[in-house]
């Protein structure tokens, strides 16, 4: 059974654009992105302390298909599945199985698809765009309510006890519309249903052109948009431009004229894969995580593949690139390869199949024998705990 989903890794093109909102500029964190074109390969040990192996326990009632997100808290390990068991699983640290969070069904308290999960002061929220349907639970699986939204979103943020955000991937959101715009957010109130918009683009943007980002919104409260080099905090007053990504001068004015073809001409799904070939002139900011003393990045530009780590109490940014290839080379142990599901304080987390532990089980560090002695190919997937060094 195939757990890994690849939303992380030489994904096809993504695409859009959108005005930014205001904020002071001494709050903005500015990065200079070098994107070299040459290989840049970084060993692990270079910024990784140490690493864990936890294998998650399996049984055929929880059975994990497919790792679409996960998202890690103090306690415990979450894993959902959209498309294969359409479950969220709930592990400990260890790897023990702790129980399911809701079920498929017609019902108030069920989904039908699971579009986006998020967890907030012991709450677990899951969107289910199908039946646009916010359900919330106890980290205990309790049901608490279900909540609609007319909004049509990919991506929800957790701000507070009562308020949502819901991020649209460039949907026509018509009920929305406002003088030819459509918002890219929407902020729900849960208590007295108050509604507030940001992020508008035009009606007039070629969004058959756009392509998606799996997971936009990050840790939680930052949010990243295709074509956009800025990462929004969205906050449960506003949203503010937190980091600006530059790029060099040749990269940004490609980017630039694209998104001006956006504006002026009908841009085709085809043209987009075009653009993710050899001859891409401008990166796409896939993914965004911030931990306790760092922030990761990855880009791709064509077949080139980029990750970046930013100290910002050093003020010092590191890139690693590589055609066609990882450029992170594991010489801890060999084993895991670098490719992180999610962040949670000093750690990054990323998710291996077993074949690709026994594969190679003469690299298991004797530390790490005891927790996967017992391991078969068709178990569920090993969650990989790398530990930041501090830069």
């Amino acid at each position: 059974m195939k757990h890994l989903s690849f939303i992380l890794w030489l994904s096809v093109l993504f695409i859009g654009c959108s005005p930014s909102s205001e904020t002071r500029p001494k709050d903005i964190i500015e990065i200079n992105v070098p994107l070299h074109q040459e290989d840049n390969i970084i060993k692990l040990s270079t910024i990784i302390d140490s690493i864990d192996y936890v294998p998650l326990a399996t049984d055929n009632e929880y059975l994990i298909g497919n790792v679409d997100k996960l998202i890690v808290t103090d306690d415990s390990f979450y894993i959902i599945d959209k498309d294969i068991s359409f479950s969220i699983y709930c592990f400990n640290k260890k790897g023990k199985f702790i129980r399911k969070i809701g079920n498929r069904g017609a019902s108030d308290k069920e989904y039908v698809s699971i579009t986006d999960v998020n967890i907030y002061n012991e709450k677990i929220y899951i969107w289910d765009s199908s039946s646009r349907k916010l359900l919330i639970y106890k980290s205990n699986g309790d049901f608490i309510r279900s909540i609609s939204s007319d909004y049509a979103a990919e991506s929800i943020a957790i701000l507070n006890d009562s308020q949502v955000a819901f991020y649209g991937d460039y949907k026509h959101n018509y009920k929305f519309e406002d003088k030819g715009r459509y918002p890219n957010l929407l902020t729900l109130d849960l208590d007295n249903r108050k509604i507030d918009t940001d992020l508008f683009y035009e009606e007039s943007l070629s969004t058959s052109g756009i392509t998606r980002l799996p997971n936009n919104i990050s840790n939680n409260k930052y949010l990243i948009m295709p074509l956009n080099d800025t990462i929004y905090q969205i906050l449960p007053s506003e949203v503010e431009r937190k980091y600006v990504i530059n790029y060099r001068h040749e990269f940004k004015k490609a980017q630039e004229n694209y998104i001006k073809r956006l504006k002026t001409e009908k841009v085709t799904v085809d043209d987009a894969m075009a653009m993710a070939g050899e001859s891409a002139q401008f990166p796409i900011f896939n993914v965004f995580f911030e931990g306790n003393n760092f922030s990761y990045f990855f880009y791709q530009m064509g077949y080139h593949i980029y990750f970046g780590f930013y100290y910002p109490q050093s003020q010092i940014y590191v890139e690693a690139s590589a055609n066609k290839k990882n450029p992170i080379e594991n010489d801890i142990d060999g084993l895991a390869r670098f490719l992180p599901y999610a962040v949670h304080k000093d750690f990054l987390y990323c998710v291996m199949e077993p074949s690709a532990i026994l594969e190679h089980a003469e690299w298991i560090p004797a530390s790490q024998k005891a927790k996967v002695n017992k391991l078969k190919s068709e178990d569920n997937p090993i969650i990989v705990a790398m530990k930041m060094k501090k830069q």
